[in-house]
């Protein structure tokens, strides 16, 4: 059998399709769920869309003044990283 792909809507925890399946019944299926992208959420900016902001790790580092410049700080680091480790015996 072909797949079939069909829309719906969730309402009280149940999904209702827009139009009835024509498969036999006691049939076993596997159900995929996908979010369909609607104009009004496509035209949110991205913290309406996720509540990025509200997170409590946002802006941690906010009053850090060694990381004022944020690029400057990585290179810092990553120079680190290429530094040669040297034995001291």
């Amino acid at each position: 059998m072909a797949k079939i792909i069909e829309q719906g809507e969730i309402n009280n925890g149940g999904i209702i399709l827009t139009k009835p399946l024509s498969l036999p019944e006691g049939m076993k299926v596997r159900i995929q769920i996908e979010p369909i992208e609607t104009d009004e959420s496509q035209n949110k900016t991205p913290d309406e869309n996720e509540d990025f902001v509200n997170l409590p790790c946002f802006g941690m580092w906010a009053d850090r003044e060694d990381m004022r410049d944020s690029v400057a700080w990585v290179r810092k680091q990553r120079e680190k990283w290429l530094e040669r480790i040297t034995r001291t015996e």
